[in-house]
């Protein structure tokens, strides 16, 4: 999850420093992907009971 987490913004910090729309575009999608990966692992701790609805509720919210 912090891997996930970390990998987010860093994407969207790299995809800013390329030349071309075209590349900062792959690295917003790379993003997308990191965020859908932590959204299944915040879906996956709540089934395992590793947290609770309240804390899935509230970590999907903001």
């Amino acid at each position: 999850m912090r891997r996930a987490a970390v990998s987010i913004p860093s994407n969207i910090a790299e995809g800013a420093a390329r030349r071309g729309d075209k590349e900062f575009i792959h690295y917003l999608y790379t993003s997308l992907g990191s965020c859908m990966e932590l959204e299944t692992q915040l879906i996956i701790s709540k089934n395992l009971t590793f947290a609770t609805q309240e804390d899935l509720d509230k970590s999907l919210s903001t």
